[in-house]
């Protein structure tokens, strides 16, 4: 078949394509298992509309030439009679159309109404459908499902329409073409107003055939079109929203039904009335501004896999209108961000733009040089800073695509507190000083526009240095702007390898090093003296940074021992704080659900990273080997690494590739919630104690780990900083025996103690 489609995509589409041409070939892939999904949901929602329909109201498939006409009317004795009386003022043949009236509220007389509306034009088909439960969105649901006619229009009691508008917008419809008359406002005081925004949108487009994404506007209301009925049929209103369901309902139209519209103005007409409380918008209060915004956000993003370009384009707009509301609540309640930003944690939004909401807040500047959307573990330690910081920054880092892959759930850590972002496409290496001098000045000239937009330069300012190139730039703007408030974060020691050697590559003259010596002398600071950059790395940021994070006492004790200036080292130690890598809240794992299935009535063992005969894990493989038959059942490794082959080799050579699981590769998310479904999690020092005094090493995946709620297990060397850790286990690296006993301990906390009858010989250990 063309394009490789199989023979039942193929028969879906041809059967199906009639009335629902979403799923005619496009340039997108279709998400299968969504559609099935959200048929599910809108099959649910007819059944239980068609179980609030009266007789009048009730359902058919077959649709008759013509139009609907759906009046959801709440309350609407006292003024529904001009939108009636403008129905039947229609040109279009009464035999054409038919007027449905969903009453939708306590009985006020508005049935009267329409029997004697009934009595006096009978040419008119009029059928009223009463529903048990109250609201908008219920009550236009209920009018689609009445709906008996190709073509479907919803009109508000209160309102009403030129006599031709049906006649009008009919003869423009075709299923994939929606007519739009024109919108004139009309006051309390009776006057007229056809000069209001979207009015004058559709004047622009007149007689026009317009893309959605030329009229965004046409997807923010509900009045004045006309639609496909069968397309209608399958989508509907989320009666769960309490405002914006309008603009989901024709986004959806839009992204499903591949429609465009024609607008036709000066042909057709329809008034809106602008009564006290028919059209007004409530109080900004935190549940409408944020919680009902957040909730329109959440299913808009649903629509995505579904999007070609023109309507991600069209779907962007609509969720950056509505993050506006968010801006204006911040503007207007700047105490409550924090407030905000866990009610964002709440719900799955991926897509949000973020800027839209934080540039009406102050902000610092984060210079990261790795920093999401990329998957590296600097960058998702930076991101959890950000968060711990709890406060609005623009942000530098590399565009590492090169060395990196990304991983857009990241952005759901550090993203609410981000407003301007810049990825500079800049060389990504780890220790070229070349590539470190081009990321400071381009990040220099980044920072310079965007303070020429904010007038004033940044209050304050964070680095992280696993990249050196971090620190770099940081530093040139401290000199540039001595007034901001700099904190430069060391992961582990740079200048140093884990055998206490020295590494770096030399360092380049050019405009940064100029500017570093001449800012430097001006101030009286000491200048390094050598030309390997890591050193210059480490001895700018104590001379000049306001605060000095190190993650542990031994990282900060072992870097400042090996500073060539010891009165540096003493200002260094003066501004220095310990603060190891920030946990996420719990929320945060359960923010991605992972299927990993575990056998039942055995003790799981997880380790995440990559793995080394050599490094500590070996003591775990080789207690497992030493495990008596009975343990050694109940006992599963679970390792996830990205590169199995080594553990899986050693794991045949100690015969116990059956007790051993290779997991894969998960992305952040997805590998905090595989942490709370394990018995105990295992990490392991880095093994330093033939180079240093002690270990100045803290594996970042503890930070992970300990918020996970599950126990953990630590594989630890004398006085390492992981060896302070609450730990739920320990064993010493290279501990073969105190490895075993913990196994066992580990099984015997799940599964209970061996039952004194199951013990044979052959059951001993090895």
């Amino acid at each position: 078949m063309a394009g490789g489609e199989s023979p039942e995509v193929s028969g879906l589409r041809s059967e199906k394509a009639g009335d629902r041409p979403w799923l005619r070939p496009s340039a997108t892939a279709v998400d299968r298992a969504g559609i099935t999904e959200w048929r599910k949901q809108v099959d649910a929602l007819h059944n239980e509309i068609q179980a609030d329909l009266t007789v009048e109201g009730s359902h058919s498939r077959v649709l008759n030439p013509g139009v609907s006409v759906v009046v959801p009317s709440y309350r609407g004795a006292g003024h529904i009679g001009r939108c009636l009386e403008s129905m039947a003022a229609q040109t279009l043949d009464p035999a054409l159309f038919e007027l449905i009236v969903v009453l939708n509220g306590p009985e006020d007389g508005t049935r009267a109404v329409l029997e004697e509306f009934r009595a006096a034009h009978p040419a008119v088909t009029v059928r009223i459908v009463r529903l048990s439960r109250a609201g908008a969105s219920r009550a236009r649901n209920a009018g689609i499902a009445a709906a008996r006619r190709e073509y479907t229009t919803f009109v508000d009691d209160d309102d009403y329409l030129s006599p031709n508008f049906l006649e009008v917008l009919y003869s423009h419809a075709s299923p994939q073409v929606v007519p739009i008359a024109g919108l004139v406002n009309v006051g309390a005081d009776g006057v007229e107003d056809a000069a209001n925004p979207i009015n004058t949108m559709l004047l622009e487009h007149d007689s026009k055939l317009t893309a959605p994404a030329e009229a965004r506007v046409c997807t923010t209301f509900n009045a004045c079109k006309l639609v496909a009925t069968s397309l209608l049929r399958d989508v509907y209103y989320d009666t769960d929203l309490a405002s914006g369901e309008d603009v989901l309902f024709w986004m959806t139209v839009v992204v499903r039904g591949h429609i465009n519209f024609y607008p036709c103005p000066t042909e057709a007409v329809y008034y809106r009335t602008m009564r006290e409380g028919s059209v007004s918008r409530p109080e900004p209060t935190f549940d409408f501004s944020v919680t009902q915004r957040l909730e329109v956000i959440t299913r808009l993003e649903r629509l995505l896999p579904e999007c070609d370009v023109r309507s991600q384009e069209l779907l962007a707009t609509r969720i950056r209108a509505q993050t506006a509301f968010l801006a204006e609540y911040l503007k207007r309640h700047p105490d409550e961000y924090r407030r905000v930003v866990d009610e964002i944690d709440s719900y799955p939004i991926y897509h949000m733009p973020y800027e839209r909401m934080n540039g009406v807040l102050e902000r610092g500047l984060v210079i990261a040089y790795a920093f999401p959307p990329y998957a590296d573990t600097s960058g998702v330690v930076m991101g959890k800073r950000v968060r711990m910081m709890g406060r609005a920054a623009d942000v530098i880092y590399n565009a590492m695509d090169r060395i990196r892959p990304t991983d857009e759930s990241l952005t759901r850590i550090s993203g609410p507190f981000i407003n301007r972002k810049a990825a500079l496409p800049t060389p990504s290496y780890f220790s070229d000083f070349g590539s470190m001098e081009k990321f400071a000045l381009a990040g220099l000239k980044q920072i310079a526009e965007w303070q020429e937009a904010r007038k004033v330069p940044y209050p304050w300012m964070y680095s992280r240095a696993h990249f050196a190139h971090s620190h770099f730039l940081a530093a040139a703007y401290k000199l540039a702007n001595p007034d901001v408030k700099w904190t430069a974060e060391f992961s582990d020691p740079l200048s140093r390898d884990i055998s206490d050697a020295e590494r770096g590559t030399p360092i380049k003259e050019g405009e940064l090093l100029d500017r570093l010596r001449t800012g430097l002398t001006e101030l009286g600071l000491p200048v390094p003296d050598t030309t390997n950059c890591f050193i210059w790395t480490e001895e700018v940021a104590y001379a000049l940074a306001d605060e000095i994070i190190f993650t542990n006492e031994n990282q900060m004790e072992y870097m400042l021992s090996y500073c060539s200036n010891p009165e540096l080292a003493e200002v260094a130690r003066k501004k220095a704080v310990v603060s190891p890598h920030p946990t996420l809240s719990p929320n945060f794992y359960s923010m991605t659900e992972t299927d990993y299935p575990l056998e039942p009535g055995v003790a799981h063992i997880a380790y995440f990273g990559n793995f080394y005969a050599t490094r500590g894990l070996d003591d775990v493989l080789a207690g497992i080997a030493a495990q008596d038959s009975w343990t050694r059942a109940r006992l599963r490794m679970h390792v996830f690494t990205t590169k199995p082959e080594e553990l899986q080799k050693r794991a045949a050579e100690l015969g116990i590739s059956d007790a051993v699981r290779v997991g894969p590769y998960a992305q952040y998310l997805g590998f905090l919630n595989l942490t709370t479904k394990f018995d105990c999690l295992l990490v392991n020092d880095a093994l330093t104690g033939d180079s240093h005094a002690q270990n100045p090493y803290l594996p970042s995946k503890w930070s992970d780990y300990k918020g996970s709620g599950s126990p953990v297990w630590g594989l630890v060397e004398a006085g390492s900083p992981l060896s302070r850790q609450p730990l739920h286990f320990q064993s010493p690296v290279g501990d073969v025996a105190a490895a075993a006993e913990v196994l066992a301990r580990i099984v015997r906390d799940k599964v209970g103690e061996r039952p004194a009858a199951e013990l044979t010989s052959a059951d001993q250990p090895v």
